[in-house]
């Protein structure tokens, strides 16, 4: 199994089911779900994992051709598919009954690990330094894909996101709708400020740890909180994207470039 700079950060994407569309909000076409505006501007689940897959061809590829062969590189997914899945809290009525507040058992997700070399095939890999010699096959494969400048991570974009949920947590509204659900938590005896300082470890207790995850996800749903952060967001988000519309477009040009290369990759 391998990973390198070029596929460890990866920051997911997708629409979460039963958030409402909301002005500011787009629709996810045919499929009933509500997205984030800065959303338009982050690449998708399966486009990272475009990447990181034409990544690891393109490793291998430089070994093989090098003279420096290896075993075929376990495949290292994106680790979450859904931006919203919890941004605001619990959502999911029957994951929380059944796992509390771990995830379900998938195989989407991989640790990166480096792979098992040897001292020769290190040197390939890595490449050696100074002297002029020539780089190693992860930075050859990392500059076939553009990837150079971490174009395909967006980074304004992700810079934006994190500003709006910051300042969508303090608006009024929302902290009202916060204030509910505390207050529905308190009323089933559980004493917590706010569902994004909810536990999200996985307690000893696991009977415990399931109940007060599911009462977790009844309080979003009975107090709005979800469905409110996410409307209050969505205009914050809409904001501040016309502000900055155009660096966000040329980050998102640079991303696809970046897919596109893979995608000829993995097609060839």
């Amino acid at each position: 199994m391998v990973a390198s700079c070029a596929v460890a950060a990866c920051v997911a994407i997708g629409g979460a089911a039963g958030y409402a569309t909301t002005a500011g909000g787009t629709e996810r076409a045919r499929s009933g779900r509500a997205e984030l505006p800065v959303q338009a501007y982050l690449l998708s689940y399966q486009q990272r994992d475009d990447v990181n897959r034409a990544y690891e061809r393109l490793v291998e590829r430089c070994m093989r051709e090098r003279g420096a062969p290896i075993q075929a590189l376990t495949h290292v997914r994106p680790p979450l598919k859904d931006l919203l899945a919890r941004r605001y809290g619990l959502t999911d009525l029957e994951q929380a009954e059944q796992y509390g507040y771990g995830l379900p058992p998938s195989r989407d997700a991989a640790p990166p690990t480096a792979p098992k070399l040897t001292t020769a095939q290190r040197r390939v890999y890595d490449g050696a330094s100074g002297g002029g010699q020539p780089r190693g096959c992860v930075d050859w494969a990392v500059r076939q894909l553009g990837d150079t400048s971490r174009a395909r991570d967006t980074p304004f974009a992700m810079k934006l996101q994190r500003g709006t949920w910051d300042a969508s947590a303090k608006d009024p509204r929302v902290v009202a709708a916060v204030a509910r659900w505390s207050s529905c938590m308190s009323g089933r005896g559980y004493h917590l400020s706010s569902p994004v300082d909810a536990p999200v470890k996985e307690a000893a207790d696991k009977a415990a740890e399931r109940a007060q995850a599911t009462a977790e996800v009844r309080c979003n749903r009975s107090s709005g909180v979800v469905r409110e952060w996410f409307a209050v967001e969505a205009v914050y988000q809409g904001q501040a994207i016309e502000r900055d519309k155009g660096t966000l477009t040329a980050e998102r040009s640079a991303a696809l470039r970046v897919v596109d290369r893979a995608r000829a990759v993995l097609d060839g």
